[in-house]
């Protein structure tokens, strides 16, 4: 009667209360469905990839790093990195804090703010900008402290370069571009921090070419860049609380770290000279 009433078999209707009575031999619903659920979870565990496989879960939770993303990690194990995130998602929340962005959101962009600089009405537009093999994106990383960090980095083979800076003055971007020099044609945004990009060109011998005001997407790199070194050092981060050898370790794990860009080359072979060497 009841299989009647539900479309149902009643041979359905007696294996499902037959399976899921408790221990008093009563079919009670709440019951039923957990019992289900449980039941669904082993089915499944054990064909898993990652469940079923302990010794691949260890080896994913080892290489697992904020500046290592799941792609790369699934690139060097030979499964997907949608496998792997649902498998953090599923069984191991605990490794969320290992993911790049880590729950973050986006910044928006888009002010209509005027750029008042004066300074920034004469400068070299982007516009200008010709294809050259040598290339380079900058900008300056903001911490809790006036300390911050100046990176480039290279857009052909993503190398990057960051160096630690005790304040965000244009005295100082100049102070340590004319110690450690790049070469070849860097492109900044309109931060007063470049402002004496002139003595730049002059002391290093670079040609400096500035994006729109309020257009980050033409430093894509180097914004890409910053945001994977925010992984280490997020915002508020006290700069003046690390050294220089604190930033290279970092910066050459990046340098190091094979991108899918790259066809799964890391920035060193691409650029032709390794971060370590002098």
């Amino acid at each position: 009667m009841i299989g009647s009433r539900i479309g149902k078999d009643k041979g359905t209707v007696w294996r499902e209360m037959f399976r899921n009575r408790d221990t008093s031999r009563q079919y009670q619903v709440w019951l039923a469905d957990r019992k289900a659920r449980q039941r669904r979870i082993r089915a499944k565990y054990g064909t898993r990839k990652i469940e079923g496989n302990p010794n691949l879960a260890r080896r994913i939770e080892v290489m697992l790093d904020p500046l290592f993303s799941p792609e790369t990690v699934a690139h060097g194990v030979g499964i997907t990195h949608e496998t792997i995130y649902a498998w953090i998602y599923r069984s191991r929340p605990d490794l969320k804090s290992r993911l790049p962005q880590r729950g973050r959101k986006r910044r928006r962009y888009g002010s209509k703010r005027e750029v008042k600089q004066g300074w920034a009405k004469e400068v070299r537009s982007i516009d200008e900008r010709p294809e050259t093999s040598l290339s380079w994106e900058g900008d300056t990383m903001r911490g809790a402290t006036q300390a911050r960090l100046l990176t480039h980095v290279e857009r052909q083979s993503l190398f990057t370069v960051a160096d630690l800076i005790p304040d965000g003055t244009a005295d100082s971007v100049h102070a340590t571009l004319k110690k450690k020099p790049l070469s070849g044609i860097t492109t900044y945004d309109r931060g007063s921090e470049f402002a004496l990009w002139r003595m730049i060109e002059k002391d290093t011998g670079a040609i400096i070419y500035f994006a729109h005001a309020r257009h980050p997407w033409e430093r894509g790199k180097n914004e890409n860049t910053n945001g994977r070194l925010r992984r280490v050092f997020p915002k508020r981060f006290d700069f003046s609380s690390i050294t220089q050898r604190d930033v290279d370790r970092v910066v050459s794990k990046m340098n190091h770290t094979p991108r899918k860009s790259l066809f799964w080359r890391t920035p060193c072979a691409v650029y032709g000279r390794c971060c370590t060497s002098s």
